[in-house]
């Protein structure tokens, strides 16, 4: 009898210990496993977040390249649209003086007529660059406005500010013939120039009325200058409309 309660014991044991064993190695399969997952968890989420980093990219060079004009490389006329609208809501919000600069290079239509087109394609992505260049904080941006038209938005920028600008990008323009080939062509640009902080009733038609207002003045008093328009901005007519 002892014997058979000694087996059965020793039995009992053995199963216990096997219980024991075999719920060890299912914990252990089950950490390891479960460490699998986890790496492969963490695996996908880095190749997702790796491609959702690519798509972003992609999508702001895309915007960017939407946003720049194809013949000059700086920002085109629906960008300007654009930063003119936030800017004005920025100076309305923080009150501050928001600057405007609308550049027309003299005589346009006479480099056409007289070189060719090749020759205003080559003129105005030439000032592009300067224009671009002579920007001095990330926030100013230079804009090709249509055809030989560019503007300079200037955010916390007084009147003053802006003139010495445009008579920075004038002057250097002047003095410096543009080489096209072998021809060297002299170049010179009329400039207007608005500035105010922007209130309830602003919007971006005055300002765009402001400076192209000026714009006009300059081009009246005889091309090859800047001219600034007072806040009392009288609405260009198409009789007055400035010629290139």
């Amino acid at each position: 009898m002892s014997n058979i309660l000694w087996l059965l014991a020793a039995a009992l044991a053995g199963a216990v210990v096997a219980g024991a064993v075999m719920a060890w190695r299912w914990r252990r399969w089950q950490h390891q496993h479960n460490e699998q997952v986890d790496a492969r968890i963490q695996s996908y989420n880095l190749e997702l977040q790796i491609a959702l980093d690519e798509l972003a990219e992609k999508n702001r060079l895309l915007e960017q390249q939407n946003m720049l004009d194809t013949l000059s490389g700086i920002f085109n006329r629906a960008c300007f649209d654009k930063r003119l609208t936030n800017e004005l809501k920025r100076s309305r919000r923080e009150k501050t003086t928001l600057g405007l600069v609308f550049i027309d290079i003299d005589h346009f239509k006479k480099i056409n007529d007289t070189h060719g087109h090749l020759a205003g394609d080559a003129a105005i992505q030439q000032i592009a660059g300067i224009l671009a260049a002579s920007l001095k904080r990330s926030s100013d941006a230079a804009f090709r406005y249509g055809g030989e038209e560019f503007a300079l938005l200037l955010p916390g920028t007084e009147l003053a500010g802006c003139i010495e600008l445009a008579e920075h990008v004038r002057q250097k323009i002047s003095s410096t013939p543009i080489q096209i080939g072998q021809l060297s062509l002299a170049v010179t640009l009329s400039a207007g120039c608005y500035a105010a902080v922007a209130d309830a009733s602003t919007s971006s038609n005055d300002y765009i009325a402001a400076a192209d207002s000026a714009l006009y003045q300059a081009k009246h008093q005889g091309r090859n200058r800047t001219a600034s328009a007072s806040a009392i901005v009288t609405p260009i007519t198409q009789e007055s409309a400035h010629e290139s």
